[in-house]
């Protein structure tokens, strides 16, 4: 079973009516900037 990627590995690939497109470089998941912003904000209120 494969493990969930942190997609910590990104790049800029586009920008489009100010939406930021982004790759990571590990799993070439392609999604919003700030859908990945989200993510690791509710990360972090999980740990403490």
């Amino acid at each position: 079973m494969q493990t969930a990627c942190e997609h910590s590995r990104t790049q800029i690939i586009a920008r489009r009516d100010g939406v930021d497109y982004i790759e990571c470089l590990d799993c070439r998941e392609i999604f919003e900037a700030e859908d990945l912003e989200q993510v690791k904000v509710e990360e972090e209120e999980e740990e403490e």
